[in-house]
């Protein structure tokens, strides 16, 4: 879930994330720090990029501006559009955190949809309810408004044997689907409507059973195996932490040779990265070598670190920069190297060990992610998408 969160304090950021972690990853919210400040952020990123946002988060008073003030705003704004033209930004929900010496009824004609009491940045965690059913409703009303229009199932047409029916709502307003939407109706790209539940359960399950498999035989063509599970099941990599995946992008480096990475990611925010580089290998390698004389990295993770060096040494260079715009649509300045490879219980037993070969190698730029960390991730993504399932 993408979430903006308005914030007093810039100290109180992980533990806000840490207390919003049920809802959302880390790449997926964005803080900023003062009314302009999101008002600038709206209006030049969600707005002129047309980004997905599913909540906004504010506190109240900062820098004595009123959260009421900015909600209006928001609220007044009835031409604008967001998440590429599909909704009005007038309909994002927006929850206000009361302070202390503020009473909640007090803000309950100011548009807001839902308001919640300050007990603590520590304790937001025990709001997440609230902040589960507000986006709910939102999601809901959305399908109510796809119904009100004649299009079932998300199909991106309208049925007009339907909506000519008697079982359809026979109102056509929509406060949420924009009038671009209107005039030209289409699919709608988001996880929690194109999925469900049970896709994600048997995407995972495939995920296990590719792994069980890899992990028992040795064959190299197995990287391509997870890469076609992984091109047919996009979320088992995207999740809802990302916006944008490539397959495969060719980085020509000259006329006749290029680099090519597995997959490349835009996250939803770039809190610390604005694209991730993803390598895939196989689950059956190992971190370090047995020896007890200088255990050192196996010859294959070598390998690895070589050919993630060169895609850094061509993303980061002045020289690529227009080659690099081409393939991304914007030159990233904040890179995230990853390789997937080897389990968990391999590299835990070696973790001291290789975290100093790799800062003795200058390699601490790389994360290497194991098939069991990554199961993880896909498993609170599922546990996410089950809160907030509305079907």
């Amino acid at each position: 879930m993408r979430i903006i969160f308005i914030s007093k304090n810039h100290l109180h950021e992980e533990t806000i994330r840490n207390n919003l972690k049920d809802l959302s990853e880390k790449d997926s919210v964005k803080f900023l720090y003062s009314f302009d400040e999101a008002d600038r952020f709206l209006n030049e990123q969600i707005v002129k990029h047309q980004t997905p946002v599913d909540l906004i988060i504010t506190e109240d008073n900062i820098y004595r501006q009123r959260a009421s003030a900015f909600q209006h705003r928001i609220k007044e704004d009835r031409g604008r559009t967001y998440s590429n033209r599909d909704f009005n930004l007038n309909s994002v929900p927006v929850i206000l955190i009361v302070d202390e010496n503020e009473n909640r009824r007090a803000f309950s004609y100011d548009g807001f949809s839902d308001t919640i009491d300050n007990i603590g940045i520590d304790r937001l965690h025990k709001f997440i309810p609230e902040m589960i059913s507000t986006v709910k409703t939102w999601r809901r009303q959305v399908l109510d408004e796809l119904d009100n229009l004649g299009i079932r199932n998300n199909s991106g047409s309208i049925d007009y044997t339907y909506y000519f029916s008697t079982d359809r709502n026979r109102s056509i307003e929509t406060k949420i689907l924009s009038e671009s939407f209107r005039q030209f109706p289409r699919k709608l790209r988001y996880e929690w409507i194109e999925f469900n539940e049970e896709q994600i359960e048997k995407a995972v399950d495939e995920y296990i059973k590719e792994l069980k498999r890899a992990s028992r035989l040795n064959r190299k063509n197995d990287e391509k195996k997870f890469h076609k599970l992984f091109n047919k099941y996009s979320f088992l990599l995207k999740r809802d932490n990302y916006t944008k995946q490539w397959y495969e992008p060719r980085m020509h480096y000259n006329e006749d040779n290029y680099w090519e990475p597995d997959y490349a990611l835009q996250p939803n925010f770039n809190h610390r990265t604005d694209l991730s580089i993803v390598e895939i290998k196989l689950p059956n390698e190992k971190f370090i070598t047995k020896s007890k004389f200088h255990p050192k990295p196996y010859k294959k993770i070598l390998d690895h670190i070589f050919q993630v060096n060169d895609y850094k040494e061509f993303l980061e260079s002045d020289k690529f920069q227009d080659t690099i715009r081409r393939i991304y649509g914007f030159v990233p300045t904040r890179i995230e190297y990853n390789i997937l490879v080897g389990r968990l219980d391999d590299k835990m037993n070696s973790l001291s060990v290789f975290n100093r070969r790799m800062r003795q190698m200058n390699a601490l730029h790389i994360n290497f992610i194991t098939y069991d960390e990554l199961l993880d991730y896909q498993v609170k993504f599922m546990e996410r998408m089950k809160l907030l399932n509305i079907k």
